[in-house]
């Protein structure tokens, strides 16, 4: 393959950089080689939090956290009742939206065991990597042969013993344990780290020192801030980085929130801008360098590498987090 040689704006390890970049090989180079492409190029962002299960939601909910999202509630209702066929035409359109979005890859929580997997839609052109929820020990050995690990609600929705099961099943078969921790109420840390999981979501209850404490055990986290507000929740996401936690960002609920991580970064810069002021870069490096990182740590395969170009534009980090929309967008594969 003839090398593609991008100059201009590059945004790599975590800030925008000048300069020439051989976009196959993922390296720069000297002032010599021609330029085929002018402009900006940034890493295709990772969606790092979906439920695109609801997707054929068309109600509006009622109620908070426990009503809409926690066992038996809304959502799980809706989810029970439906039609599989349905649930897997909706789930493919927000498949095909972030992939037209040019979402490099998503990591989607797959509720109803066995049921909740096998519904999930052929596509391609971008990597789901799917975190499922057995209802019974029978499933277990299954979902793991055929997911990337298993992701759960929170710790209170649970007997401790299954989620420790789920925890050391996860980790015999070299496969991911992510789940939902201080989203409604702050909850157990003890708990928590006696899970061991590999990322964790939300946390938003959490209290400084619980974040300093996952921090040092290293636990990733993913927030879904336009979520969150959805159910009134208005945390200071900037103590996650005040505390040194490597954050990264999911978009949720899809029928709460459409599946869209530029505007969940957008939403997220306007959000802290009085609160606790985040830099453009570091919302950027949330979407792309963290998930990228997390992966390499993890043994992931995010898919096939792509960037986004911004074809003879010039644009800085804050232009790409406050208008994410306005300049338009092309997909670059390596």
């Amino acid at each position: 393959m003839r090398d593609i040689i991008f100059k201009g704006n590059i945004f790599y390890d975590g800030k925008m950089v000048t300069g020439k970049f051989i976009v196959n090989r993922n390296k720069f180079t000297d002032e010599s080689m021609t330029p085929d492409i002018e402009g900006t190029l940034i890493p295709a962002p990772v969606n790092f939090h979906t439920h695109i299960g609801d997707s054929f939601i068309d109600e509006e909910p009622v109620g908070g956290v426990p009503e809409i999202v926690g066992p038996g509630g809304f959502k799980m209702r809706k989810i029970e009742n439906a039609d599989s066929l349905e649930m897997a035409r909706a789930m493919k359109r927000s498949i095909e939206y972030m992939r037209e979005q040019g979402t490099l890859a998503f990591l989607d929580f797959r509720e109803s065991g066995i049921r909740g997997l096998n519904v999930v839609p052929a596509f391609r052109g971008i990597k789901g990597i799917f975190l499922t929820r057995p209802a019974n020990k029978e499933e277990i050995i299954y979902l793991l042969k055929k997911s990337s690990g298993f992701g759960v609600s929170s710790i209170s929705d649970y007997e401790y013993d299954w989620l420790k099961l789920l925890s050391l099943e996860a980790k015999k078969h070299k496969k991911l344990f992510a789940i939902h921790f201080s989203e409604n109420k702050r909850e157990n840390l003890g708990l928590l780290l006696g899970l061991k999981p590999d990322f964790i979501v939300h946390s938003i209850e959490a209290s400084q020192d619980d974040l300093s404490i996952i921090s040092k055990n290293n636990i990733p986290i993913a927030i879904t801030p336009r979520s969150n507000i959805f159910f009134g929740k208005k945390p200071d996401y900037s103590r996650m980085l005040k505390a040194g936690c490597r954050v990264m960002m999911g978009t949720d609920n899809v029928f709460i929130t459409e599946p869209n991580i530029w505007q969940e970064a957008e939403f997220l810069y306007r959000y802290q801008r009085n609160l606790g002021y985040i830099k453009p870069e570091e919302i950027l490096r949330m979407i792309t360098d963290n998930p990228r990182k997390f992966a390499i740590s993890k043994g992931i395969n995010l898919g096939k590498e792509k960037y986004i170009v911004f074809e003879n534009e010039f644009l800085t980090a804050y232009q790409i987090i406050t208008r994410p929309g306005y300049y338009r967008r092309r997909i670059l594969y390596a």
